[in-house]
């Protein structure tokens, strides 16, 4: 039997679709969560990632011990316009959620992502999912673009990572191709991950960070921050939200008495 050469072997259809542009991205999202020291952190940095590289501001992450309990979860991480829709997803809509129909739940299973639109393009929704498609994401949010990636979490326990835009051609053909990359990856970045927090500490910060932490304690603005270390005040901002991330405080508030409980 004569092998095929590397480049005559067949590519797999998603490694077809992806773009040099579109790897960047993934690769963004994935350095950036790859400091996740537990699944609370890793739930922040990819939300926050998920926002700044696809440029969505919608964004939320159901967590639950198997794949049929992922939208009754209490206190999943919202984030944009997710956390308005709670209570009423929560009180009405969650058990008709299009994401739990049998196709996306079997996309969501073997591929790792689904969108509104792919499931649009293989024929009517079922009527629970189609009301609540046109009445809660559409008619009362404006929100014509929807797509869920799946995660596998510690303990074998699954995520659903729920993104939402009004613009209905949001999430395309090469935002979900990413998107499928990046469930894998990113399910075994997660998988070891500690699922609390370790007790808060600073030892482990930078230099820069413990600097922005000490003028925190001392209750300074970001402005104030950004003016003393000659920093711009967006660059102050990430730096305190990635410590509140890395010790798991809370508010300014938290970091300070942290601060000051360690005598940083």
């Amino acid at each position: 039997m004569i092998s095929q050469s590397p480049q005559h072997r067949t590519r797999s259809p998603l490694r077809e679709s992806l773009q040099r542009s579109d790897y960047e991205r993934a690769f963004d999202v994935l350095e950036r969560c790859d400091n996740a020291a537990s699944l609370p952190d890793f739930k922040e940095l990819l939300i926050e990632a998920l926002e700044d590289t696809f440029a969505l501001k919608h964004v939320s992450f159901f967590a639950g011990a198997t794949f049929h309990n992922v939208f009754g979860d209490s206190a999943p991480v919202t984030e944009g316009k997710t956390a308005r829709m709670l209570p009423e997803y929560q009180e009405r809509w969650a058990r008709y959620d299009v994401f739990g129909t049998p196709v996306a739940m079997r996309q969501l299973v073997g591929s790792g992502v689904s969108s509104l639109s792919e499931l649009a393009s293989y024929g009517p929704l079922p009527a629970a999912a189609d009301a609540y498609v046109r009445h809660f994401l559409v008619s009362t949010w404006q929100m014509e673009t929807a797509a869920a990636m799946r995660l596998v979490l510690p303990g074998g326990h699954t995520a659903l990572v729920g993104m939402f835009d009004p613009a209905p051609d949001k999430i395309g053909v090469h935002e979900v191709s990413t998107l499928r990359l990046l469930s894998r990856q990113l399910s075994a970045t997660c998988r070891g991950l500690p699922v609390s927090r370790p007790a808060a500490t600073l030892t482990k910060l930078s230099d820069r960070q413990r600097q922005v932490v000490q003028l925190v304690a001392d209750g300074l603005s970001n402005a104030e921050i950004g003016e003393t270390l000659s920093l711009a005040e967006d660059s102050v901002k990430k730096y305190v939200s990635r410590v509140l991330t890395a010790t798991g405080c809370q508010s300014r508030m938290e970091l300070a008495l942290l601060a000051r409980s360690q005598r940083i």
